[in-house]
Protein backbone atom coordinates (compact mmCIF):
# COMPACT_ATOMS: atom_id res chain seq x y z
CA UNK A 1 0.00 0.00 0.00
CA UNK A 2 1.52 3.31 -1.10
CA UNK A 3 1.35 6.64 0.72
CA UNK A 4 -1.67 7.97 -1.19
CA UNK A 5 -3.66 4.82 -0.49
CA UNK A 6 -2.81 5.04 3.21
CA UNK A 7 -3.94 8.67 3.32
CA UNK A 8 -7.18 7.78 1.51
CA UNK A 9 -7.83 4.96 3.97
CA UNK A 10 -7.13 7.28 6.88
CA UNK A 11 -9.58 9.90 5.55
CA UNK A 12 -12.19 7.20 4.99
CA UNK A 13 -11.85 6.01 8.58
CA UNK A 14 -12.12 9.60 9.85
CA UNK A 15 -15.29 10.07 7.83
CA UNK A 16 -16.77 6.86 9.18
CA UNK A 17 -15.96 7.78 12.77
CA UNK A 18 -16.89 11.48 12.67
CA UNK A 19 -18.62 12.34 9.41
CA UNK A 20 -21.43 9.78 9.38
CA UNK A 21 -22.50 10.39 13.02
CA UNK A 22 -22.36 14.16 12.38
CA UNK A 23 -24.54 13.94 9.25
CA UNK A 24 -26.97 11.57 10.97
CA UNK A 25 -27.25 13.88 14.00
CA UNK A 26 -27.74 16.93 11.79
CA UNK A 27 -30.46 15.19 9.79
CA UNK A 28 -32.28 14.07 12.93
CA UNK A 29 -32.10 17.44 14.72
CA UNK A 30 -32.96 19.62 11.72
CA UNK A 31 -35.03 17.26 9.60
CA UNK A 32 -36.95 15.16 12.12
CA UNK A 33 -36.95 16.74 15.59
CA UNK A 34 -37.47 20.36 14.47
CA UNK A 35 -40.98 21.48 13.55
CA UNK A 36 -40.20 24.09 10.91
CA UNK A 37 -43.89 24.94 10.45
CA UNK A 38 -43.94 26.50 13.91
CA UNK A 39 -40.78 28.55 13.40
CA UNK A 40 -41.13 32.32 13.18
CA UNK A 41 -40.14 34.16 10.05
CA UNK A 42 -36.80 35.95 9.95
CA UNK A 43 -38.53 39.30 10.35
CA UNK A 44 -40.40 38.06 13.43
CA UNK A 45 -37.18 36.68 14.92
CA UNK A 46 -35.45 40.03 14.51
CA UNK A 47 -38.47 41.86 15.94
CA UNK A 48 -38.61 39.55 18.97
CA UNK A 49 -34.89 39.93 19.57
CA UNK A 50 -35.01 43.72 19.57
CA UNK A 51 -37.84 43.69 22.12
CA UNK A 52 -35.10 43.41 24.73
CA UNK A 53 -33.45 46.67 23.69
CA UNK A 54 -32.65 49.11 25.10
CA UNK A 55 -31.93 47.71 28.58
CA UNK A 56 -33.95 49.32 31.37
CA UNK A 57 -31.13 51.28 33.00
CA UNK A 58 -33.58 52.71 35.53
CA UNK A 59 -34.17 49.19 36.89
CA UNK A 60 -30.49 48.57 37.69
CA UNK A 61 -30.46 50.28 41.15
CA UNK A 62 -33.33 48.03 42.22
CA UNK A 63 -31.33 44.95 41.18
CA UNK A 64 -28.34 45.66 43.41
CA UNK A 65 -29.70 43.43 46.16
CA UNK A 66 -30.02 40.47 43.79
CA UNK A 67 -26.56 41.27 42.39
CA UNK A 68 -25.05 41.16 45.87
CA UNK A 69 -26.84 37.85 46.54
CA UNK A 70 -25.33 36.37 43.38
CA UNK A 71 -21.81 37.48 44.24
CA UNK A 72 -22.06 36.26 47.84
CA UNK A 73 -23.47 32.93 46.71
CA UNK A 74 -20.47 32.39 44.44
CA UNK A 75 -18.01 33.47 47.15
CA UNK A 76 -19.50 31.32 49.92
CA UNK A 77 -19.86 28.29 47.65
CA UNK A 78 -16.21 28.55 46.60
CA UNK A 79 -15.16 28.90 50.24
CA UNK A 80 -17.08 25.74 51.18
CA UNK A 81 -15.56 23.91 48.22
CA UNK A 82 -12.09 25.01 49.31
CA UNK A 83 -12.65 23.61 52.80
CA UNK A 84 -14.07 20.24 51.70
CA UNK A 85 -11.88 19.48 48.67
CA UNK A 86 -8.69 18.60 50.63
CA UNK A 87 -10.50 15.79 52.46
CA UNK A 88 -12.18 14.43 49.31
CA UNK A 89 -8.96 14.68 47.28
CA UNK A 90 -7.06 12.84 50.02
CA UNK A 91 -9.61 10.03 50.00
CA UNK A 92 -9.70 9.87 46.19
CA UNK A 93 -5.92 9.74 45.61
CA UNK A 94 -4.77 6.15 45.25
CA UNK A 95 -1.20 6.83 46.38
CA UNK A 96 -2.12 8.42 49.74
CA UNK A 97 -5.66 7.17 50.47
CA UNK A 98 -5.67 4.97 53.60
CA UNK A 99 -7.22 1.94 51.88
CA UNK A 100 -9.32 0.81 48.92
CA UNK A 101 -12.60 1.54 50.73
CA UNK A 102 -11.70 5.17 51.37
CA UNK A 103 -10.41 5.50 47.81
CA UNK A 104 -13.70 4.23 46.38
CA UNK A 105 -15.62 6.52 48.74
CA UNK A 106 -13.66 9.54 47.53
CA UNK A 107 -14.17 8.62 43.89
CA UNK A 108 -17.90 8.05 44.51
CA UNK A 109 -18.23 11.57 45.94
CA UNK A 110 -16.49 13.01 42.88
CA UNK A 111 -18.65 11.05 40.44
CA UNK A 112 -21.93 11.95 42.17
CA UNK A 113 -21.00 15.62 42.42
CA UNK A 114 -19.98 15.90 38.77
CA UNK A 115 -22.82 13.79 37.39
CA UNK A 116 -25.67 15.94 38.72
CA UNK A 117 -26.20 19.31 37.05
CA UNK A 118 -26.26 22.42 39.22
CA UNK A 119 -29.91 23.07 38.33
CA UNK A 120 -30.83 19.63 39.65
CA UNK A 121 -28.85 20.26 42.84
CA UNK A 122 -30.63 23.62 43.14
CA UNK A 123 -34.05 22.02 42.78
CA UNK A 124 -33.18 19.44 45.42
CA UNK A 125 -31.95 22.05 47.88
CA UNK A 126 -34.87 24.42 47.17
CA UNK A 127 -37.17 21.58 48.21
CA UNK A 128 -34.96 20.75 51.21
CA UNK A 129 -34.27 24.21 52.66
CA UNK A 130 -36.70 26.46 50.81
CA UNK A 131 -36.38 29.29 48.31
CA UNK A 132 -33.46 31.69 48.55
CA UNK A 133 -29.69 32.04 48.39
CA UNK A 134 -28.98 29.22 50.91
CA UNK A 135 -30.24 26.66 48.43
CA UNK A 136 -28.05 28.28 45.79
CA UNK A 137 -24.92 28.16 47.94
CA UNK A 138 -25.46 24.48 48.75
CA UNK A 139 -26.16 23.63 45.11
CA UNK A 140 -23.03 25.40 43.85
CA UNK A 141 -20.96 23.74 46.56
CA UNK A 142 -22.17 20.26 45.71
CA UNK A 143 -21.58 20.81 42.01
CA UNK A 144 -18.09 22.24 42.41
CA UNK A 145 -16.65 19.77 44.92
CA UNK A 146 -16.40 17.03 42.32
CA UNK A 147 -14.57 19.08 39.71
CA UNK A 148 -11.96 20.60 42.02
CA UNK A 149 -11.44 17.32 43.91
CA UNK A 150 -10.89 15.43 40.66
CA UNK A 151 -8.26 17.89 39.45
CA UNK A 152 -6.45 17.95 42.81
CA UNK A 153 -6.63 14.17 43.29
CA UNK A 154 -5.14 13.53 39.86
CA UNK A 155 -2.38 16.02 40.64
CA UNK A 156 -1.67 14.20 43.92
CA UNK A 157 -1.45 10.88 42.08
CA UNK A 158 1.24 12.32 39.81
CA UNK A 159 3.43 13.93 42.50
CA UNK A 160 7.07 13.04 43.06
CA UNK A 161 7.05 10.29 45.71
CA UNK A 162 10.68 10.75 46.76
CA UNK A 163 9.87 13.50 49.32
CA UNK A 164 7.00 11.36 50.62
CA UNK A 165 9.26 8.34 51.10
CA UNK A 166 11.98 10.47 52.71
CA UNK A 167 9.62 11.95 55.28
CA UNK A 168 8.05 8.56 55.99
CA UNK A 169 11.55 7.18 56.61
CA UNK A 170 11.95 9.64 59.49
CA UNK A 171 8.96 8.05 61.23
CA UNK A 172 6.55 10.89 60.47
CA UNK A 173 2.83 10.16 60.60
CA UNK A 174 0.39 10.43 57.68
CA UNK A 175 -0.62 14.00 58.57
CA UNK A 176 2.99 15.21 58.63
CA UNK A 177 3.64 13.47 55.31
CA UNK A 178 0.71 15.29 53.72
CA UNK A 179 1.68 18.68 55.17
CA UNK A 180 5.40 18.46 54.39
CA UNK A 181 5.56 16.38 51.20
CA UNK A 182 2.19 16.53 49.42
CA UNK A 183 0.77 20.02 49.97
CA UNK A 184 3.87 21.94 48.73
CA UNK A 185 3.69 20.04 45.43
CA UNK A 186 -0.05 20.47 44.74
CA UNK A 187 -0.73 23.88 46.33
CA UNK A 188 -0.37 25.93 43.09
CA UNK A 189 -2.77 23.59 41.24
CA UNK A 190 -5.20 23.65 44.17
CA UNK A 191 -5.27 27.46 44.37
CA UNK A 192 -5.45 27.91 40.59
CA UNK A 193 -8.32 25.45 40.26
CA UNK A 194 -10.17 27.03 43.16
CA UNK A 195 -9.90 30.49 41.59
CA UNK A 196 -11.15 29.07 38.30
CA UNK A 197 -14.03 27.43 40.18
CA UNK A 198 -14.94 30.84 41.63
CA UNK A 199 -15.27 32.21 38.09
CA UNK A 200 -17.54 29.29 37.20
CA UNK A 201 -19.62 29.80 40.34
CA UNK A 202 -20.25 33.43 39.38
CA UNK A 203 -21.86 32.24 36.15
CA UNK A 204 -23.70 29.35 37.76
CA UNK A 205 -25.04 31.54 40.58
CA UNK A 206 -26.87 33.60 37.98
CA UNK A 207 -28.43 30.51 36.39
CA UNK A 208 -29.63 28.49 39.36
CA UNK A 209 -31.78 31.39 40.54
CA UNK A 210 -34.19 30.47 37.74
CA UNK A 211 -35.40 27.53 39.87
CA UNK A 212 -35.80 29.68 42.98
CA UNK A 213 -32.28 29.67 44.40
CA UNK A 214 -32.09 33.46 44.68
CA UNK A 215 -29.90 36.08 43.06
CA UNK A 216 -30.09 37.57 39.60
CA UNK A 217 -31.35 34.31 38.11
CA UNK A 218 -34.54 34.60 40.11
CA UNK A 219 -34.93 38.25 39.11
CA UNK A 220 -34.38 37.32 35.45
CA UNK A 221 -36.99 34.56 35.65
CA UNK A 222 -39.52 36.94 37.20
CA UNK A 223 -38.83 39.58 34.54
CA UNK A 224 -39.32 37.04 31.74
CA UNK A 225 -42.61 35.62 33.01
CA UNK A 226 -43.90 39.17 33.47
CA UNK A 227 -42.81 40.11 29.92
CA UNK A 228 -40.49 42.82 31.25
CA UNK A 229 -38.10 42.44 28.32
CA UNK A 230 -36.09 45.60 28.94
CA UNK A 231 -35.56 44.73 32.60
CA UNK A 232 -34.46 41.22 31.61
CA UNK A 233 -31.83 42.71 29.29
CA UNK A 234 -30.66 44.99 32.12
CA UNK A 235 -30.07 41.86 34.20
CA UNK A 236 -28.08 40.34 31.33
CA UNK A 237 -25.92 43.48 31.22
CA UNK A 238 -25.26 43.21 34.97
CA UNK A 239 -24.29 39.56 34.54
CA UNK A 240 -21.82 40.40 31.78
CA UNK A 241 -20.24 43.10 33.95
CA UNK A 242 -19.99 40.74 36.95
CA UNK A 243 -18.39 37.94 34.94
CA UNK A 244 -15.95 40.34 33.25
CA UNK A 245 -14.99 41.80 36.63
CA UNK A 246 -14.61 38.27 38.02
CA UNK A 247 -12.20 37.32 35.24
CA UNK A 248 -10.06 40.40 35.89
CA UNK A 249 -10.00 39.70 39.63
CA UNK A 250 -9.18 36.02 39.14
CA UNK A 251 -6.26 36.93 36.87
CA UNK A 252 -4.88 39.26 39.52
CA UNK A 253 -5.35 36.60 42.21
CA UNK A 254 -3.43 34.07 40.14
CA UNK A 255 -0.55 36.50 39.70
CA UNK A 256 -0.37 37.17 43.43
CA UNK A 257 -0.96 33.66 44.80
CA UNK A 258 0.53 31.28 42.24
Amino acid sequence: MNRNERLLLQHARTFLIIGIPFIASLYYLLGVATDWSRMSSLAQMVENFFRFFPPAVSAIPGLMGATLDTMLMAFLATLIIGLIVPLVAWLASRNISPNIVTYLLGRAIIIISRSVHELIWALLFVIAVGLGPLAGVLALSMRGIGFVSKVVAEEIESIDLKPVEAIRATGAGPLNVIILAVIPQILPIYLGTLIFQWEIDLRRAAVIGVVGAGGLGLAFHQAMIQFEWHEAMAIVVILVVIVAAGEVMSRQLRKRLI
